[in-house]
């Protein structure tokens, strides 16, 4: 029976360079935020109604159904370009994938 310790190799270490996101994610990420800041907006806006007939007209399923609602709302109103939030987040994360790929370019130069 070998009752030696186990050894520790020692392996190089190759440091990989993180993988640029995909910049078309960038509109669907930025769509996204906007259709739940929206979304939450007029959930905001509609929170002091008690019953509506938009939303059903009352009963225990109205809660969850005008919740729903507003979230698809705000999804319709960020896929027409709405509020504009949705472009100014996507211009934000280009600029941050920019700047994430010039230092990857600079490491590796």
């Amino acid at each position: 029976m070998d009752l030696a310790a186990p050894t520790l190799r020692s392996t190089p270490q190759t440091a990989a360079a993180p993988a640029l996101p995909d910049p078309a994610a960038a509109d669907k990420v930025a769509k996204e935020f906007e259709a739940m800041i929206v979304g939450q907006l007029m959930e905001s806006m509609f929170a002091g109604m008690r019953e509506s007939p938009l939303f059903g007209g009352g009963g225990p399923a109205e809660k969850p159904w005008r919740s729903m609602m507003l979230q698809e709302y705000g999804k319709a109103i960020a896929e027409s370009g709405g509020l504009g939030i949705g472009r100014m987040t996507h211009d934000e994360i280009a600029r941050l994938y920019a700047a994430q790929g010039a230092a990857q370019t600079e490491r590796t130069s």
